[in-house]
């Protein structure tokens, strides 16, 4: 009889994060006849109110009890927060997480039933390259307002020592405006990602980006590369062929426990050009040999 896995999204199919976990699953799994994987989407990165993600955590706790498998692999902090912790910690089932930002210690984690891969963004990496380039050294944060947000500014001010000027935006009017007044009020922008900002639209973000742009931005995420001036991107697939690669350790016999939790190794450079252009900068060869460029990527 095949095991069976269990891959519970906290987001959905379209998200480019969600995307890259579940290829990076697939691309493990792939050809293993004794493996059944089923794919469940909590969607609360489309809809963060509390009362819809609880709820979508108790729709896949139901389904666990009823399908029963052998292990579950968990993507990013709401399936931790609203799934794993309430009702699996210390449970008979293996669980392994990955893309939980920074840290899993405010679910308890590791247990003897959990253990996974932790999301740590590259801001070191992202600040030296921008540094050169900035008036001063006041840095924002601007992204969506949701936990993975509030909960990567927490971490970067305390494992960076910095005091962060921190935007959290609902839509993309909102967005507009603190990015225009970022460009005096910062010196150096931190730009999350825009997956909880309702309205956004990459054209007009582009155009408007183009058009205001004073100071350096940076971000770790690939698809928010054409937005920003320099991305160290965390690899989405690195945190979902990690996750298969330990649930299948698991299911030959080792214990979660006996892994330890670990952090993601891998980053792909991307320099954006045209804001190059814009601002009068010239990178480091170094830095270029190493980089892709913006202008082979398609807007999202």
């Amino acid at each position: 009889m095949a095991a069976k896995i269990l891959y519970v999204d906290s987001y959905h199919e379209a998200y480019d994060w969600s995307a890259g976990i579940t290829r990076g699953i697939r691309t493990v799994l792939a050809g293993k006849e004794d493996i059944a994987l089923q794919i469940l989407r909590m969607d609360t990165k489309r809809n963060p109110e509390e009362e819809f993600k609880t709820t979508a955590a108790l729709k896949v706790k139901n389904f666990i009890e009823t399908w029963q498998p052998d292990l579950v692999i968990a993507s990013d902090d709401n399936a931790s927060k609203y799934l794993i912790a309430p009702f699996f910690k210390g449970s008979n089932i293996p669980f392994v997480f990955c893309g939980v930002n920074w840290d899993a210690g405010d679910y308890g984690f590791p247990t003897a039933n959990v253990t996974g891969m932790l999301e740590v963004q590259l801001i070191d990496q992202i600040l030296n390259a921008l540094n050169p380039y900035a008036r001063g050294r006041r840095v924002a944060f601007l992204k969506g307002d949701d936990l993975s947000a509030r909960k990567e500014a927490q971490f970067i001010e305390e494992r960076f020592g910095l005091q962060l000027d921190k935007r959290f935006v609902n839509n993309f009017t909102a967005w507009q405006k603190q990015y225009r007044l970022l460009q005096d009020q910062a010196d150096i922008i931190l730009l999350g990602n825009h997956s909880s900002i309702k309205g956004w639209n990459a054209g007009e973000a582009m155009a408007f980006i183009l058009g205001n742009t004073r100071i350096p931005s940076g971000n770790w995420d690939a698809w928010m590369a054409p937005f920003s001036l320099v991305t160290f991107a965390n690899s989405a697939e690195e945190q979902g062929e990690w996750a298969a690669k330990t649930a299948l350790k698991i299911l030959s016999g080792a214990l979660p426990a006996e892994i330890p939790v670990a952090t993601n190794q891998q980053g792909k450079i991307f320099l954006n050009m045209e804001l190059a252009r814009i601002l009068g900068i010239k990178f480091p060869i170094e830095l270029i040999e190493r980089a892709t460029f913006t202008s082979e990527l398609g807007n999202k």
